[in-house]
């Protein structure tokens, strides 16, 4: 694990480019909602600034895992830390797998290393994906099964509203955990504007459902992401 101010350039750029040809592509809204950069079906890119400007608040503690095979980055997580009403937050900001090494426990494993030698009360994320929240839920608390989303119902707005990191500070709650008028489907998630497409997570959710699990997060409208926050397990 490494703090933010040990991370070289070429660790920022390496990051970037695992970003880049990962994470995914822009939906059919993307254009029309952020510009013509977010042409439909052309991967989402990040630029070592754009990295820094999104996850690397300048306010705040940020600390970098990655975990490298053969000298090859196979998958990362950044995570900015703050304190609310006396309680140490961490809230993963980023987290990446390269396509050749998922399903493995990587993203898990990652967000683990994060946990060693800290004394975090909670732990957020906002994810598009569902094996990201997955991994969060296994990493830091008892796994989707046991999830609490009274926690998310309780804190996320004056935990978020808090945050240094700006998109998550800007993000609006969205689901009946939120608003008992909700009936869309939504349960616990957030617009973050961010239209990345949603084919891969949603065939993500179908083989969880697939198996029998309970998907308590409820659907995801274009533009947001799922939103788990839990306490330390």
């Amino acid at each position: 694990m490494y703090e933010i101010k040990c991370v070289t350039d070429d660790m920022l750029q390496d990051a970037a480019k695992l970003f880049s040809e990962n994470y995914g592509i822009w939906d059919p809204f993307a254009e029309q909602n952020m510009g013509a950069f977010a042409k439909q079906g052309r991967r989402v890119r990040m630029s070592p600034q754009r990295l820094k400007d999104q996850c690397i608040p300048t306010s705040a503690r940020t600390t970098y895992v990655q975990a490298r095979v053969n000298d090859e980055l196979a998958g990362n997580v950044f995570a900015t830390r703050w304190t609310y009403e006396g309680c140490n937050v961490c809230w993963i900001t980023q987290l990446c797998v390269s396509a050749k090494y998922r399903h493995q426990g990587l993203a898990t494993n990652l967000l683990v290393k994060l946990r060693e030698n800290e004394n975090d009360h909670a732990f957020g994320i906002l994810s598009s994906h569902p094996f990201a929240i997955m991994a969060t839920l296994r990493a830091f608390g008892h796994g989707l099964e046991r999830v609490d989303l009274a926690i998310a119902r309780t804190l996320a707005s004056n935990i978020m509203n808090t945050s240094p990191v700006g998109y998550v500070r800007a993000a609006k709650l969205h689901g009946s955990l939120f608003d008992d008028k909700a009936s869309d489907g939504t349960v616990s998630c957030a617009d973050t504007d961010f239209f990345v497409d949603h084919a891969e997570p949603d065939t993500a959710l179908d083989a969880i459902l697939a198996k029998g699990i309970e998907w308590p997060f409820g659907r995801l409208p274009e533009g947001h992401e799922f939103l788990a926050l839990v306490k330390r397990s």
